[in-house]
């Protein structure tokens, strides 16, 4: 067979496979994203320079783009999402969208838009060091029992726990409201002995006075 008709062909598919890939919306996939065999690797940041909320696309279920993956490995880093960072909104990448959602007091619609947008960037720009918590004070046999409605310094001290950690994202305000909460529970999914119930009871306490000891 003529190799210059099979380079010829070969070179074809490539183009024709090319534009497939810029219909599906994959066309440029963004600079500080990298492949590595058969899997995407996304470092987690969400900039305000990629996605202004002025502009940035509006993500909703089913949405095949870099964008959801950007969005997957935030949400990942900060214990919102356990599943594949594929680029797929899938029902999973919805899930975890609602849970920041709630954490954030934003309306827990799944649909990442401008006030979405918004609040992922400000999480992701929050690297400034929170003041430093004394959790040595604390035992898990007599610390108080914390849930929605309580306030005090034991509250103020597991908010700057969370925040350090990256799950909370709210005031320092030592009031446990609904974010409070919901940051509880993000951090009781990383831990298969813990059931997420948003509540910081003792066995709670347990794991995270474990972790900083």
């Amino acid at each position: 067979m003529n190799t210059r008709f099979i380079r010829t062909g070969v070179i074809s598919l490539g183009v024709i496979a090319a534009s497939l890939l810029t219909t599906l919306g994959f066309s440029a996939m963004p600079a500080r994203a990298q492949r590595n065999n058969n899997t995407i690797i996304a470092d987690g940041r969400l900039t305000q320079a990629e996605y202004s909320p002025a502009n940035a696309p509006v993500l909703v279920r089913g949405t095949v783009s870099p964008a959801v993956r950007d969005v997957q490995a935030f949400l990942r880093q900060r214990g919102f999402y356990y599943g594949t960072i594929d680029g797929i909104y899938g029902p999973n990448t919805y899930s975890a969208v609602l849970v920041f959602q709630r954490s954030r007091n934003l309306t827990p619609d799944g649909r990442i838009a401008a006030s979405t947008w918004e609040s992922l960037i400000d999480a992701s720009n929050r690297n400034a060091p929170v003041g430093y918590t004394n959790l040595s004070r604390y035992s898990a046999n007599t610390a108080p029992v914390l849930k929605l409605g309580s306030q005090g310094q034991a509250v103020r001290d597991i908010q700057k726990y969370l925040k350090r950690k990256g799950y909370y994202t709210g005031t320092v305000d030592g009031i446990y409201g609904r974010a409070t909460a919901t940051s509880v529970e993000a951090f009781q999914q990383r831990n298969t002995n813990l059931g997420n119930d948003g509540i910081v009871g003792r066995r709670t306490w347990d794991v995270i006075l474990d972790g900083v000891s």
